[in-house]
């Protein structure tokens, strides 16, 4: 066996190296796709490959999945391979079970499909976390949580004891039930020592494997004995070691001289101007691979700012806004909302399409248009209860057929009139949609839906704007990207006490510095809040 260490900086393009290699194995018939592994981060990005090397192909969605079934998590082989049942999963109402049996909070840790294969905490239940991270990090070791716990604030005699009784009771209900968590696939597959016959092993985005996760890939490689293995990754952008990460691991196999190393060194996404800000926060890592590339020849925008500009700052192009934390996240969205600008949240629009839907609604009728019945369901769903006779809460009439106003009024519960005071009545046909539609969760968002309008834009335009986390934009990338570094919320203040805090927080501005295509606008969000920035950010670091 051959096992080439593949080491990509931001936008070198690890993962279309590692799609190359797999395609070229399936086109010259080398071996059969059930034969090659390639496992990945995400569900997601194991079929985004799966399918771009099937591309062509006649096969349905089933079809390819069975034709290359290792394309997918380490977590979802684990699975596979024990042939578990969903019936054999904890879920909601197990851990509802649990909480009654033994009076402690247990939740859902997971969400059913979210593909990510890392056992990152989730749950409400910061001590069901701590248990969670724990055999992440520490699985064979015997005082796993003692090792977790004291690098938290919970540092005290009660939590202690309660969070080792609440793994007890945890691991009695699951041995009583014949039930399995995510964390123990791995145990179960590892125990077994049945992994899939491969001849080419694929690993991507390596530096944020798990110490399960490794002892997987180690197993796969002893045992299965594939001819090749490629492992991909870059220990710069390995930001889940709170998560249980070992990105020690992924290091030492890069320094391991009976390996070969494989470096990317031309970088597809950065320009000249991040390149050097990224540099020299990479170099700041005190344990790292040493790497060098080679940015575009463009040469790009950085500006460091003081104060927060998104009213002017971001009035032109498609902007993706990071955060440290999920509390900054929620404060640029409230200033978004407060200017009227559209936006998406993690992905996600914030506005319910069935909002626009029944704005359009009432705006046709009110303009002596006619709308379809559905549109008048949607209408009804959303107004005002003091709107309509309580009978015809719901609308009664034919989803295929047309209605204007007048037939609302007249024959479908629609009041002609409405006390808007104690002295004031008004025709419902002068009413704005914003006194009209005004129930059912619509109520929250009417300021911004009508900050957006009174902005100049149109609510059913595509947002230009996304706002996130850094760690959860993580292989994103946008033509401008404005990055807060606020540390004052939260443990992150406090996180770079150490060596091993100041490196992992220097990781995570380094990824989110390099999301950037064009142009990088880091922010500061005040002078006073200095004493918790990232050094390397001042302007006079990076110049």
């Amino acid at each position: 066996m051959h096992r080439h260490i593949v080491i990509g900086p931001p936008g070198t393009g690890k993962t279309t190296f590692l799609k190359n290699k797999v395609t070229e194995l399936v086109k010259n018939n080398i071996c059969l796709p059930s034969e090659i592994g390639y496992f990945s981060f995400t569900v997601k990005a194991a079929e985004e490959i799966r399918d771009r090397v099937a591309k062509g192909s006649d096969l349905s969605k089933d079809e390819l999945k069975k034709e290359y079934p290792y394309f997918c998590t380490l977590h979802s082989l684990a699975y596979k391979r024990l042939q578990l049942q969903q019936s054999q999963i904890m879920d909601e109402h197990d851990y509802n079970d649990l909480s009654r049996l033994t009076g402690h909070e247990y939740v859902n840790k997971m969400k059913k499909g979210n593909g990510v294969d890392i056992s990152m905490p989730t749950a409400k239940s910061e001590y069901q976390d701590l248990i969670n991270l724990a055999y992440a990090k520490f699985p064979d070791d015997e005082d796993r949580l003692a090792k977790v716990f004291r690098d938290t604030t919970l540092n005290n005699y009660g939590a202690r004891n309660l969070i080792e009784q609440m793994d007890l009771d945890l691991c009695k209900f699951k041995k009583d039930r014949g039930k399995y968590e995510y964390v123990d696939y791995f145990t179960q597959f590892l125990k077994r020592k049945n992994p899939p016959k491969l001849k080419y092993l694929f690993i991507d985005e390596a530096q944020d494997l798990s110490v399960h996760q490794w002892r997987v890939v180690d197993m796969i490689q002893e045992i299965a004995t594939p001819i090749e293995t490629y492992v991909a990754g870059d220990d710069d952008q390995a930001i889940f070691r709170w998560a249980g990460a070992d990105i020690e691991h992924f290091i030492a196999m890069a320094k391991d001289d009976t390996n070969t190393i494989i470096p990317l060194t031309q970088s597809y996404r950065i320009p000249k101007s991040v390149h050097i800000l990224a540099t020299k926060m990479a170099q700041s890592i005190s344990n790292r691979i040493k790497k060098h590339y080679f940015p575009r020849d463009e040469e790009g925008t950085r500006k460091v700012l003081n104060i927060r500009p998104l009213n002017k700052g971001i009035k032109e192009g498609e902007w993706l806004i990071l955060c440290r934390t999920h509390e900054i996240v929620k404060q640029v969205c409230e200033s978004l909302e407060m200017y009227g600008w559209l936006y998406k949240r993690y992905g996600h629009s914030v506005i319910n399409f069935k909002y626009i839907e029944a704005i359009r609604a009432w705006t046709k009728l009110q303009n002596g248009k006619s709308i379809s019945g559905d549109y008048c369901h949607t209408l009804y769903e959303y107004m005002d209860s003091t709107r309509i006779k309580r009978n015809y809460g719901t609308f009664k009439g034919n989803s295929e057929e047309m209605y204007n106003l007048d037939m609302l009024i007249n024959n479908f519960g629609l009041r002609d009139t409405i006390k808007l005071s104690q002295t004031k009545e008004v025709s419902v046909k002068e009413i704005a949609w914003y006194d009209m539609i005004n129930a059912k969760g619509f109520r929250n968002r009417i300021n911004y839906l009508r900050s957006i309008m009174r902005s100049g834009n149109k609510l059913d335009d595509t947002p230009r704007i996304e706002v996130s986390t850094i760690h959860a934009s993580k292989g994103g990338e946008r033509q401008k990207v404005m990055l807060i570094t606020d540390l004052s919320f939260g443990p992150y203040k406090s996180s770079t006490e150490n060596q091993q805090g100041r490196d992992d927080e220097a990781r995570v501005f380094y990824v989110g510095a390099t999301r950037a295509k064009e142009e990088l606008h880091i922010v500061h969000r005040t002078e006073g809040q200095f004493e918790y920035e990232p050094i390397f950010f001042h302007e006079k670091q990076i110049r």
